[in-house]
């Protein structure tokens, strides 16, 4: 069963049922209500995930770490009434952070996908992304400066830099995987949720007023754990993770990411100008600029990283381009030449003599030599297809080694092949007629001996003046047909007065 099918409705009850407990908890300020929420979807996560086993299951065990972190915390402050962020010392929200932001990022990380090349591009624009976001929550957010001081420094600086990273981590899950499948959907829905608590804890450590039940009752954290629960309980958390297709490795950069590293690359002195005059950055020294500035340089060196990748694809699918036109350019030639060559003896064919009839000029002189073998029909039929098939290729060699240069040889198909001579006379065409008779009765050697045959050659010359290709073709196959008729074994010039006398002639 799918994941559309009715097994999908225990996922929306609990997220439901969890979900009205969550808001109670934020209304009544009672944390006691995270804490059973917490719990339960700790559990559940817990079973799913034995039960069902996903895909990925080490990202799943990872991401569960997170919920049991969060359900300690929450049992922890609704027990000992404990403040989840204290002023001094170290705090349950403190403990869970510690464990929190690197254990998430490493599920997400997971989640998506290790150890391939094409993931390079991904996770370098998910670090860019994280830059970012760590600008703005450095300029807005803290204005510049961290509010606490002494021991809670570093624990108030872990929650934007956890926050930066974790957003990039998400955007890299998203690149890879289709956002479009439950699982990641209640994800990604749940990551933001808990990313939206953490900007409450930072945004109230450094003095901005948040409403206190917020940070009391862990409601957005809670929310993290219910939809994370909720992502493994859904049927489709049994199914494996859809992958997109990458192609080339490193290869797409789309037109919504191209804007981003636009935006990212503008980030650093927009970001500046709008805190300095909207928002409550206000300097002292020079090195108030100092992680914006290091965060903007290395925005700037993985900008430059990912365009250079983007460039070697580019160029080698130039490449691969090249080689295919180069490829399709041979087989236009092979094809060109298949269609304009007889197969078997390799000769040009009927259309290239038409062609060359055609481009003839009509007050130069030329002549056409009609040439059929005689006797090629008792051959081919007591011999077989195969041995006149040889005979043929061996005809076409010596054809080929008697045809003058600037001529066009040609098989016109069966026994009958053609000889052009262009800027040629009537002399000239029966001379060449004679050494063809000449040549093609000496014998012929083949695999069921000695073979002789003999042709008749008709011949036609004068200038084209306005006849078309058929007609010439017509005149010496007049001729050819007189050579036959006197006798074979012969050459005959076309005369005027010749009738064809029951020869079936080519059409004009």
């Amino acid at each position: 069963m799918t994941a559309t099918g009715p097994r999908r409705w225990p996922a929306w009850a609990f997220l439901v049922a969890g979900g009205a407990l969550v808001g109670t908890a934020a209304l009544l300020a009672a944390p006691v209500y995270t804490a059973v929420v917490a719990v339960v979807a700790f559990l559940v996560a817990v079973v799913m995930l034995v039960v069902r086993r996903p895909a990925r299951l080490a990202a799943w065990s990872t991401l569960t770490l997170t919920s049991a972190s969060i359900a300690v915390s929450r049992v922890w402050a609704a027990v000992a009434g404990r403040p989840v962020v204290a002023d001094r010392g170290l705090a349950t929200g403190d403990i869970r952070a510690i464990v929190l932001y690197p254990t998430l990022a490493v599920g997400l990380v997971l989640l998506g996908g290790t150890g391939k090349v094409a993931h390079l591009a991904d996770s370098l624009d998910a670090a860019v992304v994280t830059l970012g976001v760590f600008v703005l929550l450095w300029l807005f957010l803290l204005h510049g400066h961290m509010a606490p001081s002494g021991s809670r420094l570093v624990l108030a600086s872990l929650r934007p830099i956890g926050v930066a990273v974790v957003v990039g981590m998400l955007l890299r899950l998203l690149f890879m995987v289709g956002p479009r499948a439950p699982t990641i959907r209640f994800v990604t829905a749940g990551v933001t949720t808990a990313m939206l608590g953490a900007l409450a804890l930072v945004g109230h450590s450094v003095g901005y007023p948040v409403d206190g039940r917020v940070n009391g009752t862990g409601v957005f954290f809670t929310g993290y754990a219910l939809l994370l629960a909720t992502a493994l309980l859904h049927p489709s958390a049994g199914e494996p993770l859809p992958v997109r297709d990458r192609g080339a490795p490193s290869g797409r950069l789309s037109r919504g990411r191209a804007a981003m590293f636009v935006g990212l690359t503008l980030l650093g002195p927009l970001a500046w100008l709008l805190a300095a005059t909207i928002g409550r950055f206000n300097p002292g020294s020079p090195t108030d600029f100092g992680l914006v500035v290091l965060a903007g340089g290395l925005i700037s060196l993985l900008l430059l990283w990912r365009l250079s990748l983007v460039a070697r694809v580019a160029d080698r699918r130039a490449g691969q381009l090249g080689e295919a036109v180069g490829e399709l350019q041979v087989l236009q030639t092979e094809f060109a030449y298949r269609a304009a060559h007889d197969p078997l003896t390799g000769l040009a064919n009927r259309s290239v003599l038409d062609e060359r009839l055609s481009s003839l000029p009509h007050d130069r002189p030329y002549a056409l030599l009609l040439i059929d073998l005689d006797g090629f029909k008792e051959i081919n039929d007591s011999l077989g297809h195969p041995t006149g098939d040889e005979l043929l290729v061996a005809i076409g060699r010596r054809l080929t080694s008697l045809a003058p240069a600037g001529s066009t040889l040609v098989r016109l198909g069966g026994d009958e092949f053609a000889v052009l001579l262009p800027e040629a006379g009537q002399q000239e065409a029966m001379a060449l007629g004679s050494a063809v008779c000449e040549e093609l009765r000496l014998p012929y050697p083949s695999a069921v001996g000695s073979l002789t045959i003999s042709a008749s050659v008709g011949v036609t010359a004068r200038a084209r003046a306005a006849r078309g290709p058929g007609e010439v073709l017509r005149e010496a196959d007049l001729a050819l047909y007189a050579a036959k008729a006197a006798g074979k074994d012969r050459v005959a010039a076309y005369r005027t007065g010749l009738a064809p006398r029951g020869r079936r002639v080519r059409p004009a």
